[in-house]
């Protein structure tokens, strides 16, 4: 009777559960009402129950009442929402509920308690300050991102998250789709999303890496359902700006004179040389060489072309991205095709490929693969590029001509080279690169077992070579010049050697490898949604060279509660290792927690149909940097010299120990608070308000507070200290009139910090303690004018750097000790890394397919120093040339200027008194510039249909367009005498099918 009963009892729970089921029918579409094609439907927790919405948006899913649904549109915009009743009608939206990856786990800006800051391809595509150069593109575009633009060829903007959290550079970690990988030669086209991760509950997820942040860039992947083809070209032009104008050599030879008359010594021009350099009679023997415009060209141009093609049917997507780009130099092409034998302009070929698959081996089983490879070639003269325009400038134009009269290189015994020679007659360098990146990931869904759960497995393996080719020959040149007679007297030097081929030779590589497993649960019921994850990571670097290795290892576990989409939590825990620390001791734990609570989503504000989002969130995290060198906690011995040994005397060298080992060794770690709010307002206006602290501990410095009487240098120790703290708001508003549409991005960014301890010896005065400053506060001598004359240096207090004379930078006393040396130091402007403020602005329109976009970008706060040779140390030590800087747009001190004099007297000698760090070489750093200018044109519709196309635009496209800051000839970002800085302009073409 009871075994019936039973049966009876459970044939009848049976029936209800199929009861309970039902067909759930839907239609997806974006804000503007039309249908989405593509987008996986599944129910949460049990992916395998899933359906794609066709051509019309519509799908189909057998439910129960009060499941939750998840929408999937290629892996960058996700929503979740409650099945109610039997056909449901849902808008997808890309802003809104655009995915926020954080690279284990992902949130949507309603439900994420996590600092992080997004933006996604369509906006990327628009406002990118560099098409070509991943690395450069972002500027003013990230809260919390500053970028640094530093000029050269090739060169890439350095990367910093919400200031320099401790002593070092403080460069965040960057990954490529969840894997460590550069970016630097990836395409615009091919990014979906980019994330800058800010505060310790995001960053705690990357344990010993996370500390200076983390960026995570996520590719595009294929999307169910569709077909499309999208092709890129642009071909662009660089113009070198900012360059330092250099004298011409009668200017040249005056300055020179009047610098050795201060000096003391005697003149080396007499007032005949003088003429014929100023009339140009005999340009052989009195030459006037503008090195800079021989050796240049006015502009230099570059192309790029891509095509890729995206897609998918029901269980397959694909992208497939095909990018070919050349960038050629600014060196003029008379001399780099010197020789017939080869072309020494610097250059740059690049072929680069990605394809993405996402395959649905069955319902349950879903694979994903990706495969990035590169095939480049870099050309250069056998000369190092910053030292062909070094040479350009240091050379001045009086010093000898290009080519003598016998058809020579010409020189001099003082340089002994010639900068033309060194573009045309030096051989060549030529690196070809190599580069994979692989990755796959399977998910398996395990709900069958337990509802909710499913488990991932991930491996990726990178591999990088270089391999190097270098042309070497010399030339021969010659020294002339008109003896006391009037004669013609020359002498040669060095040969002109047939071209030597060095064979390829391997000059760069890394290997990178991980594997991930992953066991996810993940369920939602009534208004209750639960994640959790337990990942287990390995990960393995191995550069070219010894001692630059990397193996880490991590076990982590995060649980994720949220309520309604009210309240919600997230709990951290990471379990991590890193081979750089001691034997026996190499992992650490993170935690982190975070909570989120969205008012708007409160029964008293339902009636405020304005108010889409108010969300204030709170979290603390700690992670940390393992940018350390090996063999800290190891006994070194070094050479000592040598000395006499023995009955003979005979000289043995000897050995002596060198720093002592650490014991005990930490890593750098960040304890990072973060309280935010953010608010979206009218569908269209966004806000986010967020305060920031980061106390950074355990920081590795020199300890100089042991007495150097110990007689072998002290280890080091983990007793640094440093405390940030910062504000961050970020406003935007879209709209649209009619066919007018419009938005408006600003993000600013306040920061402040403070080092309190950085193991900085005794100081005999509290103004030289370095401790209580800002993080990079720059130190100096505080100048208070220049001395007028012997009697002013005899009243004044002794000068140690070097000996004085009138006109001459003299130095504020500090300590009343009668003399001035570096116990006379101070605190001066502020800091030389980390500016105080950091703002951005993005702003564009499009009427009836015509638009603009602008990024502006700006700091302030930031103190730079004025120390290039050449232009602000002009003349010194008797090899190096003068700008006009120094001699039109400032006043240098004479006997006839000391009055109104702002920089000090021409000097040939070394004179160490005038260019030390001081007042009188600091200038304010702040900049206000116009980054990128985007002009485009999209033909309308009924054109481009008959052309069987989706979409046609032309557009323009500036860079570096403008710059309103105090730095006079150099970019005020990076002053520096190198490759030129440069204004860019592309044109392009964009068609997609």
């Amino acid at each position: 009777m009871n075994k019936f009963l039973y049966t009876i009892g459970l044939a009848l729970t049976f029936s209800l559960g199929v009861m309970a089921q039902d067909t759930v029918n839907g239609i997806v579409k974006d804000p503007s009402g039309k249908p989405l094609s593509g987008v996986k439907v599944s129910k949460v927790g049990e992916f395998r129950n899933n359906s794609v919405t066709d051509n019309s948006g519509a799908f189909s899913l057998v439910l129960e009442e009060g499941d939750f649904i998840e929408l999937n549109y290629a892996d960058v915009v996700m929503k979740r929402v409650r099945a109610t009743g039997n056909a449901m009608n849902i808008t997808l939206d890309s802003k809104r509920d655009a995915t926020v990856d954080m690279g284990f786990l992902k949130r949507t800006e309603e439900t994420q308690t996590q600092s992080a800051t997004a933006i996604y391809a369509d906006f990327l595509e628009k406002n990118a300050t560099s098409p070509s150069r991943v690395n450069n593109a972002f500027f003013g575009l990230l809260s919390g991102l500053h970028l640094t633009q530093n000029t050269g060829w090739n060169a890439n903007a350095g990367m910093n998250i919400r200031g320099r959290g401790g002593l070092s550079g403080g460069s965040p970690l960057v990954l490529v789709d969840g894997f460590q990988r550069g970016l630097t030669n990836m395409t615009l086209e091919e990014i979906e999303s980019v994330q800058v991760l800010k505060d310790g509950a995001a960053t705690a997820l990357w344990g010993a890496r996370g500390a200076n942040g983390v960026i995570l860039i996520n590719t595009k992947r294929g999307v169910y359902n569709s077909f499309d083809i999208d092709v890129n070209y642009r071909h662009g032009f660089e113009l070198p700006i900012n360059t330092p104008e250099m004298s011409d050599a009668y200017t040249y030879a005056m300055a020179q004179n009047e610098a050795l008359y201060y000096d003391g010594l005697p003149l080396q021009y007499t007032k005949s040389q003088l003429e014929q350099y100023k009339h140009g009679t005999q340009p052989y023997f009195y030459p006037n060489v503008s090195w800079f415009e021989e050796g240049t060209r006015n502009f230099s141009e570059n192309n790029q072309f891509n095509i890729m093609m995206r897609g998918g049917g029901k269980r397959v997507r694909y992208m497939a991205l095909l990018d070919y780009k050349n960038k050629f130099g600014l060196l003029n092409e008379d001399y780099t095709h010197y020789s017939d034998r080869y072309n020494s302009q610097i250059r740059t070929y690049e072929l680069d490929l990605r394809i993405n698959l996402d395959v649905d081996i069955t319902s349950s089983t879903k694979m994903k693969f990706g495969l990035y490879g590169i095939i480049g070639e870099d050309k250069r003269p056998n000369t190092g590029i910053d030292a062909i325009f070094q040479n350009l400038y240091k050379v001045p134009a009086a010093a000898f001509p290009i080519k003598t009269l016998n058809d020579n290189w010409g020189s001099n015994t003082l340089f002994k080279m010639n900068p033309i020679a060194a573009i045309a007659d030096v051989g060549y360098v030529q690196e070809n690169r190599r580069l994979l990146e692989a990755d796959m990931r399977f998910t398996q869904d395990l709900s069958m077992f337990l509802k909710g759960l499913n488990a991932e497995v991930a491996v990726a393996y990178d591999n990088s070579a270089t391999f190097q080719e270098i042309g070497s020959k010399t030339y021969k040149y010659e020294v002339s010049y008109l003896s006391d007679a009037g004669l013609p007297v020359s002498e040669t030097f060095g040969t002109d050697s047939k071209m030597q081929v060095s064979k390829s030779e391997l000059s760069a590589q890394f290997i990178r490898a991980s594997v991930e497993a992953k066991l996810n649960y993940d369920r939602a019921f009534g208004a209750h949604q639960l994640s959790a994850s337990a990942v287990y990571r390995q990960d393995m670097e191995e550069p070219l060279g010894l001692n630059d290795s990397y193996y880490r290892q991590n076990v982590m576990g995060f649980v994720g509660y949220n309520y309604d989409n009210r309240y919600m939590v997230d709990v951290v825990g990471n379990y991590y290792g890193t081979s750089v620390l001691l034997k026996g001791d190499k992992f650490r734990f993170y935690p982190a927690v975070s909570a989120g609570w969205n008012i708007a989503n409160e029964e008293f504000l339902k009636d405020a149909s304005n108010l889409d989002l108010l969300k204030i969130r709170a979290s603390w995290g700690r992670s940390a940097t393992d940018g350390l060198e090996y063999g800290l906690g190891n006994y070194f011995w070094t050479s000592s010299g040598n000395y006499p040994f023995g009955e003979s005397m005979a000289s043995v060298g000897g050995l002596k120990e060198q720093k002592l080992p650490m014991r005990h060794l930490d890593l750098e770690t960040a304890d990072k608070y973060n309280v935010g709010i953010d608010v979206r307002l009218w569908k269209n206006f966004t806000a986010t308000a967020e305060m920031y602290f980061d106390h950074r501990t355990n920081i590795l410095v020199e300890n100089n507070k042991v007495s150097s009487i110990l007689g072998v240098t002290p280890a080091q120790e983990n007793i640094g200290e440093v405390k940030s703290r910062g504000l961050e708001l970020s406003l935007g508003w879209n709209g649209q009139v009619k066919d007018f549409k419009y938005y408006a991005n600003a993000n600013w960014a306040l920061n402040d910090s403070e080092v309190v301890e950085n193991g900085q010896a005794y100081q005999p005065y509290d103004y030289l303690y370095t401790k209580g400053h800002k993080v990079g506060q720059l130190f100096g001598l505080e100048a208070i004018g220049y001395f007028n004359d012997e009697e002013d240096i005899a009243n004044s207090p002794e000068q140690t750097f070097s000996v004085v004379r009138p006109g001459d930078v003299k130095y504020k006393d500090q300590n009343g000790d009668k003399k001035i040396d570096s116990e006379d130091r101070v605190a001066i402007g502020k800091s030389t890394t980390v500016p105080e403020m950091y703002y951005g602005l993005n702003l564009g329109f499009e009427y009836k397919g015509f638009g603009v976009d602008m990024v502006f970008n700006g700091i302030s706060g930031l103190t730079k120093q004025l120390n290039v040779a050449n232009v602000h140390q002009p003349l010194r030590n008797g090899n190096t040339n003068i700008a006009t800087w120094y001699l039109k747009d400032k006043v240098r001190w004479t006997e006839t200027t000391k009055e109104t004099a702002n920089v000090p007297r021409l000097s040939t000698l070394s004179n160490e008194n005038n260019y030390q760090a001081s007042t009188q070489w600091i200038e304010d750093g702040s900049f206000f510039k116009l980054r990128n200018l985007n002009v485009y044109y999209n033909l309308p519709q009924k054109w481009v249909r008959k052309m069987k196309m989706d979409k046609l635009q032309i557009y323009a496209k500036a860079q570096n367009v403008f710059s309103i800051d105090k730095i006079d000839y150099f970019n005020c970002e990076d002053i520096a005498l190198g490759y030129p800085d440069v204004f860019s302009v592309c044109l392009g073409l964009n068609i997609n099918f």
